[in-house]
């Protein structure tokens, strides 16, 4: 677990973060495995249902052995692209286990896929057509625009007016291809967004794809995606994963009933089982001291910022920032920014912190999803490396730190 020692010191799985930070170097993404299996087994755990897949969703963190961790417990794996198919096929995860949900895909990625064989969850009735040209016969999943989604930013909304899913209004003609093409619609998906914190939604999406499915007999399984939203800020609203599980197992065990058919339930959780699992260890570089009024504010400058952690920049993400180790100092009002080229490089804007000193290591929280994944080379500046803490407090690096030479490998 990430706690806080009697000594007031940051540890991750028992190990300080500053000995991370000393050991490993900064800037520095640790993971802690235990967290990671808590939380996975808190979802199972919700559901009375079964038939139940958890099937991971990679791009949250794709680091193979997080990866290796999931499928060890028994989830499937979300893939969105062919190269997240073949990471997962490395890690173990049988293909029959992995779905691939891409956007705007093309037949040279369906091609990898099938190679791969996972199974393709069709986005559109164009990418339905050249499936048919490419492969003939097959079983494929549909992901289904409800018409409706939410998030806490619209760029992380994926139901309603969006680019993502088959409309409604299309399905009778997809269907119809379908039969007469030898698809078999094995599955029914939809992904609303990211970040929901009322299961009701996902309940209200279950029942349209079970309506859907009523009427197909080849369904085998129904998808309602990922999205499950956690708290970033203590008063945050958060999902209530009880109610979650129970009342999706509710409606999965009244379909049953009425139809005499058990189909699978699957759900594509990646945030909310990795996000609270890590943190990013950051050193003060630089303070500078800006006046608003009488008011004093700080500028903390760190060896980091929005090539490693986009999150803030791009959707105004908040992260809490703590100190690796608590000193009797007085709070102050500060921006913690980073090290990039760019005025919204930004990781959190006026918080009130405890006086720190250049040097001193701070961990910004919750970024075990989006974090590394998002990350980039963006001012030539290398992307960092990332440490596992197994449970029983053994630190293992999972990803070296990049440097000049890795950069320009691919230049010509």
């Amino acid at each position: 677990m990430i706690t806080k020692n009697e000594r007031g010191e940051l540890v991750i799985g028992g190990v300080s973060a500053e000995e991370l930070a000393e050991e490993f170097g900064t800037p520095l993404y640790v993971y802690d495995e235990e967290t990671m299996e808590l939380k996975f087994h808190e979802l199972w755990g919700s559901f009375s249902y079964v038939p139940l897949k958890i099937l991971y969703a990679a791009k949250a963190n794709s680091n193979i052995h997080i990866l290796k961790i999931f499928r060890s417990l028994g989830a499937g794996l979300d893939a969105v692209s062919p190269h997240e198919v073949l990471l997962g096929r490395m890690a173990s995860f049988p293909p029959e286990s992995i779905l691939f949900t891409g956007s705007s895909v093309s037949n040279e990625d369906m091609r990898i896929v099938a190679e791969a064989g996972a199974m393709i969850n069709i986005d559109s009735f164009s990418q339905l057509r050249r499936f048919s040209s490419l492969f003939g016969r097959g079983k494929v999943s549909i992901r289904l625009n409800l018409g409706y989604g939410e998030g806490y930013h619209s760029y992380l909304v994926t139901g309603g007016r969006t680019k993502f899913g088959v409309r409604l209004e299309e399905l009778k003609d997809v269907l119809e291809f379908s039969r007469e093409n030898g698809i078999d619609v094995v599955g029914l998906h939809s992904h609303m967004g990211s970040g929901i914190s009322d299961h009701v939604l996902f309940v209200k999406a279950l029942n349209d794809l079970l309506a859907i499915a009523e009427h197909i007999d080849s369904v085998e399984f129904v998808d309602v995606g990922g999205g499950l939203g956690i708290s970033y800020r203590k008063d945050d609203p958060s999902l209530d994963v009880k109610s979650f599980g129970k009342e999706l197992s509710l409606t999965m065990e009244r379909f049953m009933e009425k139809t005499g058919r058990r189909l699978e339930l699957r759900v594509e959780p990646g945030r909310f089982l990795t996000a609270e699992a890590g943190i990013l260890l950051v050193r003060v570089t630089d303070i500078k001291e800006a006046s608003r009024g009488s008011e004093k504010e700080y500028f903390i400058g760190v060896d980091s910022g929005m090539g490693h952690l986009i999150r803030p920049a791009l959707y105004g993400a908040y992260h809490e920032v703590v100190p690796a180790k608590i000193h009797d100092r007085e709070e102050i009002t500060a921006h913690v920014v980073g090290n990039y080229c760019e005025s919204g490089d930004i990781i959190a804007k006026r918080v009130r912190i405890p006086a720190v000193k250049e040097g001193e290591i701070l961990a910004i929280m919750n970024t075990g999803a989006y974090g590394y994944s998002m990350s980039s080379n963006y001012n030539l500046r290398p992307r960092p490396a990332e440490v596992l803490v197994r449970k029983g407090g053994r630190a293992e690096l999972i990803r070296k730190r990049e440097s000049f030479e890795d950069m320009i490998r691919t230049m010509l």
